[in-house]
């Protein structure tokens, strides 16, 4: 399971990956006059994008975030992938080899915390490249919340955030799942959240170590149609609303 050095022992260790370097201070925002103004939150919608293409992305972004560069959110779809933590067991990777070549899926390992995730076309991924010092509890809780309103606007009725495994979740059934690696203080990684996912695709692995447990979207379950892009840029306003951003994008 992954470590959290920061100090919030009580957080899912399945869900963060950390190094235990000295965490950045968040960016402060004034006018001329001093008064407070929001810090900016730059969001890019990449289209669909290669896995491995976008960490390289996130992890280049963090090096220009921790030396000042605007925090970013990186909003993407990505061709069938199963990315694995550190720490995931190959053994949740159901398909063979030859079954997953048959469809174009790859498989990638990831820093970040958690185990076995698929993402496909029909699920929209926030990447969230920005500073969160030692408030990991308060980000993963953000971004499941923003979730939560997101899937309800859409019509699914009665979802929930929760920590124990982190997500969004619908009675037994998850929709939405969360997985972080932070390094001095920023984020990296972020939420996936199933809009209208092939559900043969799921049979492909156990969803983040959790056997027995249906992973499912919100067309399955009701909810209405959207475009991912439509989704990235609905999310992106809820997220920087909610964190005291001012979105721009780029």
């Amino acid at each position: 399971m992954a470590s959290t050095p920061e100090g919030d022992g009580s957080l899912p260790e399945l869900a963060v990956t950390s190094t235990p370097e000295t965490a950045a201070p968040a960016p402060v925002a004034s006018t001329p006059e001093g008064a407070a103004s929001p810090p900016e939150l730059a969001a890019t919608w990449l289209g669909r994008r290669d896995f491995a293409e976008v960490l390289a992305m996130q992890l280049a972004l963090r090096e220009q975030v921790i030396a000042g560069a605007t925090p970013t959110l990186l909003l993407v779809e990505h061709p069938p992938v199963l990315t694995l933590g550190p720490r995931a067991s190959e053994g949740d990777v159901l398909w063979d080899e030859a079954r997953r070549a048959a469809i174009g899926m790859t498989v990638v390992r990831t820093p970040r915390g958690g185990e076995v995730t698929l993402h496909a076309p029909g699920q929209l991924v926030v990447y969230t490249v920005v500073p969160i010092g030692r408030k990991i509890r308060e980000h993963i809780v953000r971004l499941g919340e923003v979730g939560v309103s997101l899937y309800a606007e859409l019509g699914v009725a009665g979802c929930e955030f929760r920590m124990a495994h982190p997500g969004v979740w619908l009675g037994e059934r998850k929709l939405a799942s969360i997985g972080l690696h932070i390094s001095r203080g920023v984020a990296v990684q972020g939420i996936a959240l199933n809009l209208d996912v092939d559900p043969g695709l799921f049979a492909a692995l156990v969803s983040c170590g959790l056997r027995g447990v249906e992973v499912t979207s919100a067309r399955a379950v009701g909810g209405q149609a959207i475009t991912v892009e439509a989704a990235a840029r609905r999310y992106a306003s809820l997220f920087a609303a909610s964190a005291g951003y001012a979105l721009a994008w780029r």
